[in-house]
């Protein structure tokens, strides 16, 4: 009884996500309840841990779906994402694009739901950065840091966001300005809703 209560999370994380990718989610969610019981349990995880990484893939497909189109004068690349289960050096899924105007580059990167997300949510306390030389800002709603000391054109802007994404801008070869247009371009409301 206990082993099926464990599986009742997993089965109702499924129902949410079911109609976002129904084949592989829901097959592999069956699979794992059915070899769960016919008493076949490394199957069952296996299943479900298939299952947990497609949610995963999902999730990272959704987040690259909200970074931004080029600014005007920018070109950009197509998004990149990577899902990775936590047993796997932490974990957790990834989306970043990047955007280039002559030699000025720019890449937006987004993590969550990783082991290490605790650590970064240390480094982003905006007493330590601060500490760093970076100065807090308000972007759509967000506090946000933005490193780009005297003299550089090379700088960051962080922020995490609700305790569950860390938001990166970096940039090299830019100014506080651009790091802010793309800030500003970003859809936080959207990612929130994930």
């Amino acid at each position: 009884m206990k082993s099926t209560l464990r599986l009742l999370p997993a089965l109702a994380l499924a129902a949410v996500f079911a109609p976002l990718h129904a084949d592989d989610v829901t097959d592999h969610l069956t699979a794992a309840k059915d070899a769960y019981e016919d008493g076949q349990i490394s199957q069952a995880i296996t299943a479900l841990d298939t299952a947990a990484q497609f949610l995963r893939q999902k999730k990272a497909d959704l987040v690259a779906q909200l970074l931004p189109a080029a600014p005007k004068g920018w070109e950009a690349s197509e998004p990149e994402t990577e899902a990775a289960a936590s047993s796997m050096m932490g974990g957790g899924i990834t989306a970043r694009r990047s955007y280039t105007r002559g030699d000025a580059s720019v890449t937006i990167k987004i993590q969550s739901d990783s082991a290490f997300m605790q650590a970064a949510m240390a480094f982003n306390n905006p007493a330590l950065l601060t500490m760093g030389g970076a100065k807090l800002e308000t972007i759509q709603g967000q506090s946000v840091a933005i490193l780009l000391e005297n003299g550089s054109t090379s700088g960051t802007l962080k922020t995490v966001i609700e305790g569950r994404y860390n938001f990166e801008i970096e940039g090299e070869n830019v100014t506080a300005d651009d790091l802010r247009t793309f800030a500003n371009a970003f859809p936080f409301a959207k990612l929130i809703k994930l």
